[in-house]
């Protein structure tokens, strides 16, 4: 097993792209941020419904995590979105990896979709007149962007092999992701594909949704969900060469 990951090289535009989609989610936060604080006292809020917010969008963040990590491992590819797709086929086969590559360069797979939906989303709630709805969902997109910004950085807490006693604590307590919720994703690529706390994961794998999206997507577009991550880890493995890419890796 190599010291390093085998992506822990990347290029100037590598670079420029993950600090591109980093920097619009961190945008995408600020304007929320700035929102929040300046029409707080004109609409006054009550601190139950500020929670309930608060949740909601605890909930919908890793709801979204979900999203994006089914699309990632079912339907792209490194010839699509290159060094970050190669990132995450890494992680089923080598998972203790992920804990060595830099914040910007995971934090990017998420920040990226964040930037474009949420964004769009706090834009289209900016346009409405200050309410009590507006605050509470701009409290919701605030939540959400921060989280996936940040989602890899909860994903890799449930791979830490010394955990302090206050996230064995949180783990327990369901507020982030646990090792044994988590590894069920391992063992089992159909199911737990949400990653920030796991709460989303109950609904999603008892309605089967992600098998029926993947039935809905194929039946509507006629596209098969990839099925190549042995083919590719073998040829990785033998040639030391990410596939469709003359770039050796390590």
């Amino acid at each position: 097993m190599p010291t390093i990951p085998f992506f822990k090289h990347a290029t100037p535009r590598e670079i420029i792209i993950t600090r591109l989609c980093c920097g619009a989610d961190a945008v995408v936060i600020l304007c929320c941020a700035v929102y929040l604080v300046g029409c707080y006292h004109a609409v006054g809020l009550r601190w139950p419904w500020l929670i309930v917010a608060l949740l909601v969008g605890y909930f919908l963040a890793d709801l979204f995590s979900g999203l994006v990590h089914w699309v990632v491992d079912t339907w792209l590819d490194e010839r699509m979105l290159g060094r970050g797709i190669a990132m995450t086929r890494e992680h089923h086969t080598h998972p203790s990896h992920v804990l060595l590559y830099e914040f910007l360069d995971q934090s990017s797979l998420g920040a990226a979709p964040s930037a474009v939906v949420v964004g769009s989303a706090v834009a289209v709630t900016a346009l409405f007149p200050v309410s009590a709805l507006t605050y509470a969902l701009m409290i919701v997109w605030f939540v959400i962007a921060t989280c996936m910004l940040f989602g890899m950085s909860f994903h890799n807490l449930a791979h830490w092999p010394v955990r302090p006693p206050l996230l064995r604590m949180a783990q327990m307590l369901h507020l982030v992701c646990s090792p044994e919720h988590h590894w069920r994703h391992h063992r089992d690529h159909t199911i737990r594909y949400c990653v920030i706390n796991g709460w989303a994961n109950y609904p999603c794998d008892r309605l089967r949704l992600w098998s029926r999206l993947e039935w809905l997507v194929t039946a509507t577009t006629g596209r098969a969900p990839r099925a190549d991550d042995a083919e590719w880890q073998r040829k990785l493995n033998d040639t030391g060469i990410l596939v469709g890419s003359p770039r050796p890796v390590g």
